[in-house]
């Protein structure tokens, strides 16, 4: 998925850590890391690691499983017998539609590759009392609940931010996190993202501090939810060039192409 919430990431380093307690060697099959290469986000302070985080990785890693599993089992010191089959074919900056293989949905809410790519950033309104698009066809490329004044939040984020976005009504059907499920709720989509410029994290930071600032009565968020999901406390719309660039150096060792 390329973001540090994938839960299989964790799942794969608990696995490192109950194979050395068993002897067991560990094969990773590494796969492409479907969104390229870009990293963007901050990195996780461990105060506030969870099942949605364990490795102080930023939010878009620009990673693969494999490498992951090498950086995991040398920072945690897990010590596991880990072999890693590299991809074939693959290089480190191709995104998934450009590796020929077929599309095969990460998760029920991730329908294409439009969705994952915006989910590194969408993901933090889970800890809000907006719909992340749960049960629509455009999951976690837009958000939206039936008190937001969405063209209002579109000129904001236009003057403010310079991002373009589309107000919209969606209806999420049996959403998995129980937000208005059969609702008709006013929200603001995504475009497409700009995968040389691109940056979700930094675009969702925005509109959650855009939102607070037009519906401070409205928006509700669990601080602690959304401290677990960003890795730290939320301090408004912010960019972290610095610990991009000292993990980018740190990673280094562990990269396979």
């Amino acid at each position: 998925m390329g973001s540090r919430y994938y839960t299989f990431i964790w799942t794969m380093a608990l696995c490192l850590h109950s194979a050395t307690r068993a002897g067991v060697a560990v094969v990773v099959l590494d796969r492409p890391n479907p969104i390229g290469c870009a990293v963007q986000g901050p990195i996780l302070d461990t105060a506030y690691a969870t099942f949605l985080g364990m490795l102080p990785v930023p939010l878009r890693h620009g990673m693969t499983l494999g490498e992951l599993a090498r950086f995991a089992n040398a920072r945690l010191a897990i010590g596991a017998d880990l072999v890693v089959v590299p991809v074939r074919g693959w290089r480190r900056c191709e995104w998934f539609d450009r590796t020929g293989l077929p599309w095969v949905r990460p998760s029920p809410n991730l329908p294409d590759l439009e969705s994952v790519a915006w989910y590194p950033g969408t993901v933090l309104f889970e800890a809000t009392n907006l719909s992340v698009g749960r049960g629509t066809d455009a999951a976690f490329r837009q958000v939206g609940a039936p008190w937001l004044d969405a063209p209002r939040v579109v000129r904001a984020m236009a003057r403010r931010y310079h991002v373009a976005m589309d107000a919209v009504r969606f209806m999420p059907q049996a959403p998995g996190d129980g937000k208005f499920g059969g609702v008709t709720v006013a929200g603001v989509r995504f475009r497409r993202m700009d995968r040389a410029d691109g940056d979700p994290v930094r675009d969702a930071l925005r509109l959650l501090a855009t939102i607070g600032s037009l519906h401070p009565g409205a928006l509700a968020v669990d601080s602690l939810a959304l401290a677990r999901r960003l890795g730290r406390p939320f301090a408004g719309a912010v960019t972290f060039p610095r610990e991009v660039a000292r993990f980018v150096a740190a990673r280094r060792d562990y990269l396979l192409y």
